[in-house]
């Protein structure tokens, strides 16, 4: 990951459950700091595997941001797609920590600058390692919805990012 001081990624559970689904207590964990890896998540299995101590799973995650807006974001894109949510994310391969996931709620097109017009939703398939990597633009960090349902969902705070290079893999019909 490139060192930029604004790459602070940690989990802060307090706002959320005070354990995991193991029964461990949540905690504040920083997990990025100036763009490099600061802890790894071990599950009881693991960390007994590895000689270390349980983690806990990450739970309320923070990101710090940038000062930019989104409007500068789209202003600056030649071409491009403006995604507002991301679902259905689920992990695929934990070595290379590669997740698979939906956009949903609005994916648009843009071109020259501008939104252009809606496109269908995409499947798509990433590392948040080289995501992290790609990153040209942050805005300031928003609480998001982390849930899939209504249900009890994390404390999630993350910035608008512009990034290049994100693999889509197919068209989706979700909606």
């Amino acid at each position: 990951m490139r060192g930029d001081e604004n790459h602070l990624v940690y989990a802060d559970a307090p706002v959320t459950v005070p354990f995991d689904g193991q029964g461990l207590p949540n905690q504040r964990m920083t997990w990025v700091q100036n763009g490099e890896l600061q802890n790894l998540d071990y599950s009881r299995y693991w960390a007994d595997r590895q000689g270390t101590r349980p983690t806990g799973f990450p739970s309320g995650w923070y990101m710090a941001g940038g000062n930019s807006t989104v409007d500068e974001m789209i202003r600056s894109t030649e071409r491009g797609l403006l995604l507002t949510r991301f679902w259905y994310i689920r992990g695929v391969d934990p070595r290379t920590i590669l997740y698979t996931g939906l956009t949903r709620d609005g994916t648009f097109l843009i071109e020259n600058g501008e939104i252009s017009h809606p496109v269908k939703n995409f499947r798509w398939n990433e590392s948040p390692i080289f995501m992290l990597n790609n990153i040209e633009m942050m805005g300031e960090p928003v609480r998001i919805s982390s849930g899939e349902s209504s249900g009890l969902t994390n404390a999630v705070v993350v910035p608008p990012l512009k990034v290049r290079d994100f693999t889509f893999t197919s068209l989706s019909d979700a909606i």
